[in-house]
């Protein structure tokens, strides 16, 4: 009497070549896994950045003398000056949108009244006055000693450009305010006091808000995590039914 064939892979050695495959498979699973893991705790350290910068927001105000804040921990936070615009070093940021509209970002240094030190106002968005960045908008800038109210910010990104802007450009892709301060003599903080509402006239003073970038880290880990299961799912599915036709054929000889 003939012994029946039962098709089960679980009967069946596996190869040098299956094992060396399995073995790479696996390794790819557990790589994209643990990648996942990684961009999830990157998301959630992010995210934990994004709740310390909310409670700053809403902290009590700073108020800026001649002592320089600390850039990094009290970034965010309400901050108040006192002083004077230096309306001539104004400078214009292009490029810049606000509802789907090309404009600038408006920049003027502030002499801390009492001090010898300056801090650089975000002061607004101007909408372009004809094509972006080619004409300068009239903006005025108070002469008298102003109060501004704003919060305390990093300096502006640096976008990519393939010519570097002159030292004194009014219009401009970046500024550094390293190199503006050098080119002006002036003692100036290293970090701006972005100026919020109520805003100068013509002026619009809703800034982005900081981007962590958590989504995007949460984005990547279901990524490699949905890459992970479908490895395991093809795995499974290619080196089982390799297996079973094995079997198959094995045992009908």
């Amino acid at each position: 009497m003939q012994e029946p064939i039962v098709p089960s892979s679980a009967r069946v050695p596996l190869r040098p070549r299956e094992i060396l495959t399995l073995f790479a498979a696996l390794t790819l699973i557990v790589a994209t896994a643990l990648l996942g893991r990684w961009q999830w705790g990157r998301g959630q350290t992010k995210q934990q950045l994004a709740a310390r910068i909310e409670a700053r927001m809403r902290g009590p105000a700073l108020v800026q003398g001649a002592q320089a804040f600390d850039a990094v921990r009290d970034a965010w936070r309400p901050l108040r000056a006192h002083g004077s615009y230096a309306a001539a070093w104004t400078v214009f940021l292009q490029n810049r949108q606000h509802d789907g509209r090309s404009g600038f970002w408006v920049l003027t240094p502030l002499h801390l009244a009492g001090t010898s030190r300056w801090i650089m106002v975000e002061r607004g968005w101007v909408a372009s006055a004809f094509a972006p960045g080619s004409v300068v908008p009239g903006v005025p800038t108070p002469q008298a000693p102003v109060d501004v109210a704003g919060r305390l910010a990093p300096p502006p990104s640096q976008w990519f450009s393939f010519a570097k802007d002159a030292p004194d450009a009014v219009i401009r892709q970046n500024v550094a305010l390293s190199q503006f301060a050098a080119t002006h003599h002036i003692d100036l903080l290293p970090y701006v006091l972005q100026q919020l509402a109520p805003c100068e006239p013509q002026m619009v003073c809703e800034w982005p808000r900081a981007d962590t970038g958590m989504e995007r880290n949460f984005g990547y880990a279901f990524q490699w995590w949905a890459m992970s299961v479908l490895g395991a799912g093809l795995t499974v599915y290619f080196m089982g039914r390799r297996l079973r036709r094995r079997a198959v054929t094995e045992g009908s000889r």
